[in-house]
């Protein structure tokens, strides 16, 4: 940045003054003189020229050598493709004749076959069969049962089976006249590989007879490969069609493995042959591949050269072009800069003054981004306490309103205790909204699909919003699980989509969109680089106004009409990606409508697929009159610095049959258990003056105390990460909690203790 101390220097130094750069007086003489300025416009224009004619040049030479490659490799492998077509014919019309044979000489059944095809004449027959095929190793007639009726080889036959395999368990099972070409097969003896093409013999009626079978040495292939190999650098290949490699030349180790689909088989999928770029072969680098799939049989034929030969050549000649280019471009920038010298002198005060306004807005918008975040972190504090202080004085009347309804059956009694019990709940979602602006709301996050979830609750909002509203939902391909609390992010994307409708009420477009996006340091305020997926909910409503926007976030702050909203939807929102580790975009403009982006911290593994069907019924909560006596014989210390919610409890808890002991801070708890008592299970509030409740269970596992620990607090800021209550191994509830259900915890967790 150029300060304005600097620019206010005259370009000779003065006396104890600091000497002005001579690039500021290039700047500042471009801007002011038209001549200069044309000067490095037709320079610019003349080395982008050379420097696009020059690469262009180079990459058209390797496209023409890349093209010369391509036509040789497609030329050879139509070749080699043919004559390998041309062998295999060669034995299948062995094993064609033979068949017609049988047939001519009404051969129909499998006994007929076992009983004339079994004598030394056939054995002569076979033998006169093969000749003249070097590819051809022997043939065989194989019965409907799998043992060998003759062979080529030698006479009389040995005794065995080959109903195991692959060609004739698919040929028994498929009445076919196309031949089966098998996996291939190594020799133990001399370690060649052999391949087998097998033919089905049927009777009239179609059922099975037998095979016929051609052994085909692959030594064969990789002669003819060997001859016709086109460099050194080259590589000639057959395959089965299922991706099986059955020759090479030069050889490789992998001759019979399963190498999976390669890319080959996909280009064949629509065509019967092609030339592609593959990024690494069998067993080096980047190849240029022509492929060829024989018309008749299941077979590939692939021919290849390795990309660093082809391109040798074309290497050489880019290098000397290249430097031909630079040093061109080197001679026309040193020319630019010596005609352009002679306008050195003049003084950059125009650009130094630009500088100093863009440091000074700069500044300013940085002052109110921080004024801004510290009024938002001002606000959550204090909600977050209100929180706390809230939710302590609900669960003291939330404990005394169950008590009294567990002690009477006067519904003129329990009907309004009912009733106060639903303000409190309603009390608790209240609190809960703001504790999760102040970002302390307890989250459970796991990994979620984002995908799946956006499908949920779009089906929901359009029983939801009804006809005028249309909703739209795009998700990208392979979208990123989240690091995320689902409960609660359902619940933003619901409270969104609600806002979204109340800003349309004559109907519109909601469009909830989601997709993958790697953040630089710095692009979104507020969040650390890194990979998270964005979740955009975009109406076509209202808008906001510029004053709106600025307050959108606060809790309570809202536009609408009173009954109609709270104001802690979109303070929801925000607190919920921030403290997720994540962040909170607003763009809105009156007339066309609001887009909020949340950006969710990516997850290191994949989402659990959620569980089919629906959850199971709950069962009704134990009043305090059926939960009397669970606690008998468990000792508890509560620990609570409020003393309505303590003694609240602590009453609720010796009504179940509790041995209670109470305390008003960690101090008189620790003095306690220091005197000698011992309870099964310690039940602690959180924010306590002078020791919290972490600090206190900290202490407690530093001296080896293994007593379950329950933690109810309406206010875990220390908590809202699972570490923590891992690290000393304590359970966590969150206040108001139901009587019921905090008598349950603590007999579980006693129970299972003892």
């Amino acid at each position: 940045m150029i300060s304005p101390e600097r620019t206010a220097q005259p370009a000779s130094r003065p006396p104890g003054g600091t000497p002005v750069p001579p690039s500021y007086h290039w700047l500042a003489h471009l801007r002011a003189s038209r001549p200069l300025r044309i000067l490095l416009l037709i320079g610019g224009l003349s080395v982008a020229v050379l420097l696009t004619a020059t690469i262009h040049y180079i990459v058209s030479m390797r496209d023409r050598e890349l093209a010369g490659a391509e036509r040789e490799l497609s030329t050879l492998n139509l070749s080699l493709a043919e004559q390998t077509g041309s062998a295999t014919q060669s034995v299948d019309l062995v094993l064609t004749t033979i068949i017609e044979q049988l047939k001519a000489d009404g051969i129909a059944t499998p006994e007929d076959y076992v009983r004339r095809m079994g004598g030394r004449d056939t054995y002569q027959m076979l033998r006169a069969r093969i000749s003249g095929l070097p590819q051809l190793d022997a043939v065989t007639m194989i019965a409907a049962d799998g043992h060998l009726i003759n062979f080529s080889r030698y006479y009389p036959i040995p005794p065995v089976n080959v109903s195991d395999r692959d060609y004739f368990a698919y040929l028994r099972d498929h009445d076919t006249d196309e031949p089966f070409i098998s996996e291939p097969v190594r020799n133990r003896g001399n370690g060649s590989w052999t391949i087998y093409l097998a033919r089905r013999i049927s009777g009239p009626d179609g059922g099975f007879v037998g095979l016929v079978l051609g052994a085909i040495e692959l030594s064969y292939f990789e002669r003819i490969y060997k001859a016709l190999q086109p460099d050194a650098d080259g590589s000639i290949s057959l395959w089965r069609r299922d991706g099986i490699l059955l020759a090479r030349y030069p050889m490789l180790p992998d001759i019979g493995r399963p190498l999976g689909h390669g890319q080959f088989l996909k280009v064949l999928e629509h065509a019967k042959s092609g030339v592609f770029l593959s990024a690494k072969g069998l067993n080096d680098g980047a190849r240029l591949v022509a492929t060829r799939a024989l018309a008749d049989y299941p077979l590939v034929v692939n021919v290849t050269r390795r990309l660093d030969a082809v391109l040798s050549e074309w290497r050489i000649q880019a290098w000397t072009i290249g430097a031909a280019g630079a040093a061109g471009i080197a001679a026309l920038l040193l020319s630019l800069w010596a005609l352009a010298r002679q306008f050195s002198a003049y003084e950059a005060a125009a650009w130094a003054m630009d500088a100093a306004r863009r440091a000074v807005e700069g500044r300013e918008q940085a002052e109110h981004a921080l004024r801004q975040s510290q009024k938002m972190e001002a606000i959550g504090q204090l909600t977050g306490g209100v929180a706390h202080d809230f939710n302590n004085l609900l669960q003291a009347i939330g404990i005394n309103l169950h008590v009294i309804g567990s002690r009477t059956d006067d519904e003129r009694i329990a009907g309004p205790a009912r009733l106060a019990l639903q303000a409190v709940e309603r009390g608790a979602t209240l609190t809960q909204h703001l504790l999760a602006f102040s970002r302390r709301q307890q989250l459970r996050p796991v990994p979620v699909d984002v995908a799946a979830l956006v499908e949920r609750v779009s089906r929901l909002l359009g029983r939801t919003l009804g006809q005028p509203v249309r909703i739209v939902t795009e998700v990208a391909p392979d979208l990123w699980p989240a690091m995320i609390d689902p409960t609660q992010l359902e619940m933003a994307v619901l409270n969104l989509a609600l806002n979204a409708r109340d800003a349309m009420p004559g109907g519109g477009t909601l469009w909830i969109l989601a997709g993958n996006r790697s953040v630089g340091a710095g692009l979104v305020p507020g969040m650390v680089a890194g990979d998270y997926v964005v979740l955009r909910v975009r109406d076509t409503g209202t808008g906001m106004p510029a004053e709106v926007q600025a307050r959108a976030f606060e809790p309570f702050f809202t536009t609408k009409e009173v009954g109609r909203g709270t104001g802690l939807g979109l303070s929801m929102v925000h607190g919920l990606a921030t403290q997720s580790g994540g962040g909170v975009e607003l763009d809105s403009r009156q007339g066309l409508g609001t887009t909020v982006t949340l950006y969710l911290p990516r997850a290191d593994q994949e989402a659990d697929a959620p569980s089919a069907g629906t959850a199971a019924p709950r069962a009704p909560e134990k009043t305090a009159g059926d939960a009397a006596g669970i606690g008998k014989g468990c000792a508890v210390l509560l620990v609570d610095d409020e003393e309505l919610v303590r003694s609240a409890t602590a009453g609720y808890l010796e009504q179940a049959g509790f041995a209670v002991r109470e305390a008003a801070d960690g101090a008189a708890a620790l003095s306690l258990l220091d005197h000698g008592f011992r309870p099964d299970v310690i039940v602690t509030d959180h924010m306590m003056p002078g020791m919290t409740g972490l600090e206190m269970a900290r202490t407690l596992r530093a001296r080896r105390v293994a007593t379950p620990i329950l933690m109810v607090t309406g206010y875990a800021e220390d908590l809202t990460s699972t570490a923590a209550a891992q690290e000393v191994d304590l359970t966590v509830l969150s206040k108001p909690i139901e009587p019921s259900r905090l008598v349950r915890s603590i007999r579980d967790m006693a129970a299972v203790e003892g």
